[in-house]
């Protein structure tokens, strides 16, 4: 057979087919494998997202994050940083290695962490532990903090955006000089909760497309799970105040109950013992006399006792014609009569208020006059409590003798008594405020402002 034009052309055309064939048949078994590697990955991620929501303490929450963080992406370290506002810094709560990703199972509960390495760490956090920080001015974290924007490097040596001694603040934190560095902002709601970051040494290679990617899934998610630690932490650092502040307040009342109605009542049955011998010796006048003792000693401990109840649960606040200020009226009569300073009520409140505004505000003020009486030795108190359209105002205010609120805030670690602190304590229960001002010599004013929340109908 002969070679003719027509020949070449067709087996040069089959050659061709051919080829494509084979070069489709090659692109869908790429896609075939990219596809089953996007499952995977799906999967590893969704396992990676249910595992961070279930972790709801922030240390080992925050490992877990790092070490995910370099297991994917290929790492050789890792950090994760939270971010203290308070502080404008990032508090470096994780630092892993690729050996200690390799040997985690980042889905079961993770070793506790080597004391080795936690004797590097320094200064404190809230939590008393010892963990390096890093003030967003500084490192690759910090621009990151500062940005909200994921940064990505080659080659952190020779990166003509960040010069070396701003890398220096990095490294010292991952206890590597990077090469490859990628770092990305953790936000939970357009708010700055943290930063994730992982690092290969120089000549390592590059992070890629995909690690990029897994960077910026990872650092969403480990956003939402850090927030739900955060706020885990913060209803049992709540949960805890309360409990010690019931404790205090049933160790208080033991106290005045034991040394005063107590003791009273003690007194009583003493008197009405001895009166009970003075009449069977037939002393009828001053058996009577010991009668008259011991009612006027019982009369004592009965208006003690309701004194404290009043202050237990003021009933004016829960009854249909009672309120803020008939509470107020009927706690600052029992200083009527006596020494002390005088009192003065005026009060604008046409309309009450929600039953917990109420409340709080008569403990805040009730804490306000207690502490005029116990320290201030004023002539005069001035209690005033007036409702604008959108707040209600309460302002105790004595001429006695003054003190320097900022020495008090300073001294309270050595303190038994925390009322400053009580009152704002109560104050945020309610979304209010309370400010102290006062000088040696010049009196105290402590004004409450609450958000005005009508009484439900």
């Amino acid at each position: 057979m002969s070679v003719t034009p027509d020949n070449l052309s067709f087996a040069s055309s089959a050659a061709d087919a051919s080829g494509a064939r084979a070069d489709m048949e090659r692109l869908q078994h790429r896609n075939r494998q990219l596809e089953e590697q996007i499952q995977a990955l799906t999967i590893v991620l969704q396992g990676v997202a249910n595992t961070l929501s279930a972790e709801l303490d922030l240390p080992p929450l925050l490992r877990r994050i790092t070490l995910v963080a370099v297991r994917l992406t290929g790492a050789q370290v890792g950090a994760a940083y939270v971010f203290d506002a308070s502080a404008n810094t990032l508090v470096a709560h994780a630092v892993e290695t690729e050996d200690q990703a390799a040997g985690s199972n980042i889905f079961t509960p993770l070793s506790p962490l080597d004391p080795s390495q936690s004797a590097q760490l320094a200064p404190e956090d809230d939590t008393g532990e010892l963990r390096p920080r890093l003030p967003v001015a500084n490192g690759i974290a910090g621009h990151v903090a500062r940005t909200g924007e994921l940064t990505l490097i080659a080659n952190a040596q020779a990166d003509a955006r960040f010069p070396l001694d701003q890398v220096s603040h990095d490294a010292a934190i991952l206890r590597m000089q990077p090469g490859a560095l990628m770092t990305a902002p953790m936000m939970f709601k357009s708010a700055l909760t943290g930063v994730l970051q992982v690092a290969r040494a120089p000549g390592a290679g590059a992070f890629d497309v995909w690690s990029l990617d897994l960077m910026r899934t990872l650092a969403s998610q480990g956003a939402v799970a850090v927030t739900n630690a955060q706020l885990y932490r913060r209803v049992r650092r709540e949960r805890d105040r309360i409990i010690q502040a019931q404790e205090d307040e049933r160790k208080r009342l033991g106290r005045e109950l034991h040394d005063g109605p107590a003791q009273k009542l003690a007194q009583v049955v003493m008197t009405l013992e001895y009166a009970l011998q003075l009449t069977d010796g037939g002393e009828g006048e001053a058996a009577r006399a010991e009668v008259a003792h011991g009612r006027d000693t019982a009369n004592d401990a009965m208006r003690e006792i309701r004194n404290q109840l009043f202050d237990l649960r003021p009933l004016a606040l829960d009854a249909e014609n009672g309120g803020l200020v008939a509470a107020l009226k009927a706690f600052i009569k029992r200083f009527t009569k006596g020494p002390g300073p005088e009192f003065t009520l005026t009060a604008e409140y046409p309309e009450r208020l929600s039953h917990n505004t109420e409340v709080t505000a008569f403990a805040i003020i009730q804490e306000a006059v207690n502490n005029v009486l116990k320290h201030a030795g004023a002539a005069h108190c001035w209690i005033d409590v007036r409702e604008t359209e959108d707040q209600l105002i309460a302002t105790v205010r004595d001429d006695g003798a003054g003190f320097d609120p900022d020495q008090v805030r300073d001294e309270y670690a050595s303190r038994g008594s925390w009322g400053m602190l009580s009152m704002s304590e109560r104050a945020g229960l309610i979304e209010a405020e309370v400010t102290v001002a006062s000088r040696p010599e010049k009196g105290t004013v402590v004004t409450l402002t609450a958000p005005r929340q009508p009484r439900a109908s």
